[in-house]
């Protein structure tokens, strides 16, 4: 448009000497530079408007891209983290299962050597119960028992000593009853067989030879809690271990090997099990159900430990030789669920956790918090998490457990020194997966979420841009129209020359404005104005003007006795208080000299009741002093309550205006300014006699005098004293 209005003003120069020919050429080179700057607009338009677009969707992308990495990060991390706490849980569980089973071994061995009346097989230990209903509450059995290794030409001898010592059944009897944890009845034993036994087939059996296994017995001996057999009534105590196929392949590899022996959940069965595994699972269902609660769901996978007892006591680590043989071995039964329980947190949920092993079926539990559920036989987490799955075998978590925990040493040294967990016998390993119940916590809908408001946002910015642009356009074509009906209307009406001058004066006057508006704010900042020799004074006369003059009586004496930050803290908290007062009545504060403060009102603004609102401003200002003088005491002194305030008013004409130069600024010229401060300390000879007026405003005019008294306790001005001004 500049273009346009400047090749207006180009023609319109030259046509005082031009013709009709020359404004047909003009109105063409007008045309011609609006229709280029309306393509160029027009394509600049597209332009922004792809530009837009393609920010948008480089944004939106990126926002969606960011924010499902950010949150599949997290999700990794966390189960990161929770697959740590679960791995080092279990390793620390273990170790101290196995720790606390090998301390309890070792107590029993320590009796039995150190008792003379004893030696192995005939061993029975004295409160027996009591410390193996501990072992079972720290490891988190159920049920655990001793056998002991009896040779073939001790069976008869073994028969007689076994039978002679069964007080200790009693023992466990009493102990039970005492046990909170234990809710099942205690007259459980109706019968204690005579004689080794063992089972063929499906029945019952004398074990009069040794089985194929070992060239010796394993019967149970002792063992808590006590329960009868759940056919017949018949305790296991002289149960031989070798008569049972299942569980003696796991005492020969513990012997064989000198390892400790964990055995797979034959209690558990899948879709694949047949009849045989399905039948042996619920026979030892039924056999845990004797140990645990009616609340304790009994078709959970169940694990044990076999773990052989060595006559070693030589070392604080258990060291025994290869061809050492055991005098009898141990065995503790437990829940899986007990493992892996109280781990994580709440609100960690959806970690899916499976055991597997060669020997048995898999299966898996989901861990919400500390709660572990069972979700059945098999491997079932989702495939889906393969890559993100951690595999780690029992051994190598006790590895890693014992290396940790010495390395910490203290309270977190290992507490096992027994045998190791066999590495060839059906070792068992854990996976742990994350799940879709997991990944819903962490991977949400927020990122199409905010794409979505992301691309909204975009789309109504978009759409408010092209509105503005369509409302610029059609005002850039208002303007455009009338630039052009202006030049036609002042060619028609002024001569050319009078034309000229009004288009250079305008000019002139256009850049003087801008300069000044540039340069106004930035020079009164200064404290200067510009200089311009060439321009005439800024100096007006207003004729409704009132004037206020205000000082602090006692402020010379009170001043005199403080310090310059106490004085200028009394001056800037009261005067600042006036300019908001100020501000509020529409009253222009002029200048500040010392403790007199000078306002005007009526100018620059005429204002026709500018009397009225300077007595409003001057009682504003009295009643907030009173408010500061009573709050600044306790900081500034007791007599800072002294300082009143005496205000003068007098109204008249007054002029105003800027005196130019190194610090200008605006100033009051006139009687009108002069008379105002006389009244802050006039005198009067009355029938009373006062000197001056502190909490008093004094009103003048070009005729008369008003005295007013300010009163705080009653919030309003009494009329005092009148009479007719006596100019001095």
């Amino acid at each position: 448009m500049s273009e346009v209005l400047k090749a207006t003003y180009e023609h319109e120069a030259d046509s005082s000497n031009g013709t009709d020919d020359d404004e047909g050429a003009a109105q063409q080179k007008r045309e011609e530079i609006a229709n280029k700057e309306s393509k160029q607009v027009f394509w600049l338009r597209i332009l922004l408007f792809f530009v837009l677009i393609a920010s948008a969707v480089a944004i939106v992308t990126f926002v969606y891209l960011y924010m499902s990495k950010a949150e599949e990060e997290e999700f990794k991390n966390q189960f990161q983290s929770d697959s740590t706490k679960v791995v080092e849980s279990l390793g620390k569980t273990l170790d101290q299962t196995v720790g606390t089973t090998d301390a309890f071994i070792r107590q029993i061995v320590s009796f039995a050597r150190h008792d003379p009346d004893n030696s192995w097989p005939f061993v029975t230990k004295p409160d027996f119960a009591l410390n193996a209903g501990k072992v079972l509450k720290l490891t988190k059995a159920f049920t655990c028992a001793v056998s002991v290794f009896v040779e073939p030409e001790q069976h008869d001898e073994w028969l007689k000593y076994s039978h002679e010592h069964l007080d200790w059944v009693e023992e466990a009897r009493e102990i039970q009853k005492k046990d909170e944890d234990w809710h099942k009845p205690t007259d459980f034993v109706n019968t204690i067989n005579y004689g080794l036994w063992g089972f063929e087939g499906s029945g019952r059996t004398n074990a009069t030879k040794p089985t194929e296994y070992m060239n010796n017995y394993l019967p149970y001996w002792q063992q808590y809690p006590m329960v009868a057999d759940q056919v017949d009534g018949i305790s296991v105590i002289n149960h031989d271990v070798w008569s049972a196929p299942s569980t003696a392949s796991f005492v020969l590899d513990a012997v064989e090997n000198q390892r400790v022996v964990i055995t797979p959940p034959n209690n558990i069965y899948d879709d694949t099990s047949d009849d045989l595994t399905i039948y042996i699972a619920e026979i030892i269902a039924n056999w845990a159900r004797e140990y645990i609660s009616d609340d304790v769901d009994a078709t959970e996978p169940i694990g044990g430990f076999w773990i052989p007892m060595y006559d070693s006591l030589d070392s604080f680590r258990l060291n025994i030789t290869k061809d050492q043989k055991p005098v009898g071995m141990f065995y503790s039964a437990f829940f899986w669920n007990e493992m892996i329980s109280d781990i994580l947190p709440r609100g960690s949920e959806g970690i899916v956790v499976v055991f597997s092993d060669d020997c048995g079926p898999s299966f898996t539990y989901q861990l919400d918090g500390p709660t572990p559920t069972y979700l059945g036989g098999g491997d079932l987490h989702d495939s889906s998490y393969d890559y993100m799955g951690v595999s780690l075998t029992l051994n190598e978590i006790m590895d890693a457990t014992q290396n940790q925990t010495s390395r910490e040493g203290g309270n977190g040294k290992s507490q096992y020194t027994g045998l190791p967990l066999s590495e060839t016998f059906c070792p068992r390993s854990i996976h742990i997966y994350p799940s879709k119940t997991m990944e819903g916590d962490y991977v949400t809908s927020n990122p199409l979420i905010f794409t979505i408001v992301a691309a909204f946002i975009f789309i109504f910015t978009s759409s408010v841009f092209l509105l503005y642009d369509c409302v610029v356009s059609r005002r850039q074509r208002i303007v455009m129209q009338r630039a052009q009906a202006s030049g036609a209307i002042v060619s028609s009406l002024f001569p050319e020359k009078v034309k000229h001058q009004l288009y250079e004066e305008q000019k002139q006057e256009q850049q003087k404005q801008a300069v000044q508006k540039e340069n106004a704010f930035s020079a009164f900042a200064n404290g200067t104005t510009a200089s311009n020799e060439s321009s005439k004074p800024i100096a007006e006369l207003f004729h409704e003007t009132t004037i206020m003059f205000a000082d602090l009586a006692g402020f010379t004496a009170w001043s005199s006795l403080r310090q310059p930050v106490e004085v200028f803290e009394l001056l800037e908290t009261l005067y600042g208080s006036f300019d908001k007062i100020a501000l509020r009545r529409k009253v222009f504060k002029v200048e500040t000299i010392g403790d007199c403060y000078l306002a005007v009102t009526g100018i620059p603004e005429p204002q026709t009741n500018h009397a009225s609102i300077m007595v409003k401003f001057a009682h504003d200002c009295m009643v907030k002093m009173d408010q500061l003088t009573i709050e600044l005491a306790d900081k500034l002194g007791e007599d800072t309550r002294d300082l009143k305030m005496r205000v003068g008013l007098h109204s008249g004409s007054t002029t105003a205006g800027v005196l130019r130069g190194e610090k200008g600024r605006f100033q009051l010229f006139g009687d009108t300014g002069r008379f105002s401060p006389c009244l802050c300390t006039l005198r009067f000879k009355a029938r009373f006699v006062v000197s001056m007026y502190p909490n008093c405003i004094v009103l003048s005019s070009s005729q008369s005098i008003l005295l007013l008294e300010w009163k705080p306790m009653v919030s309003r001005a009494e009329f005092m004293y009148h009479r007719p001004l006596l100019m001095p």
